[in-house]
């Protein structure tokens, strides 16, 4: 399971502050001060999918200017941290026993937008392994 607590360790020229971000922001990564700026009323779950998300930005750089190409990059952003977060196995065991989206993401210790990001950009192997896997659970 990825932990983003011990990625962010490794960046080490980069602060972590706990904040009071607008209603709209969970978190925000500031490259002049070398900052990532994470809401404090975030519950477990949304700071560890917050924090992957941020530091994925760190990693990629400073978004782009132009808003296409913003939107493009938050897009792929969403995904790398689904990927990073939620392991195929263990997405197919939540799904398998979970009775739905909200309980399966709190199995994953993760959002559920992150879920549905996950869930959206399966490959074609993933999609036949949780087929697979789903077709195991008892019925009644």
């Amino acid at each position: 399971m990825h932990d983003p607590w011990r990625e962010l360790r490794t960046f080490t020229d980069w602060a972590l502050e706990w904040v009071h971000l607008p209603a709209d922001l969970l978190g925000l990564t500031d490259f002049r001060t070398r900052t990532v700026l994470l809401d404090a009323r975030l519950l477990q779950a949304e700071r560890r999918c917050t924090l992957a998300h941020e530091l994925e930005h760190v990693r990629r750089g400073p978004m782009p200017a132009d808003p296409v190409l913003a939107a493009r990059e938050e897009a792929a952003i969403d995904r790398a941290v689904a990927r990073k977060l939620i392991d195929i196995g263990e997405l197919g065991e939540a799904l398998a026993w979970a009775s739905g989206l909200a309980e399966a993401a709190q199995e994953l210790w993760v959002d559920e937008d992150t879920l549905a990001a996950r869930l959206r950009h399966l490959r074609p192997a993933e999609v036949h392994q949780l087929r697979q896997r789903l077709q195991r659970v008892p019925v009644g």
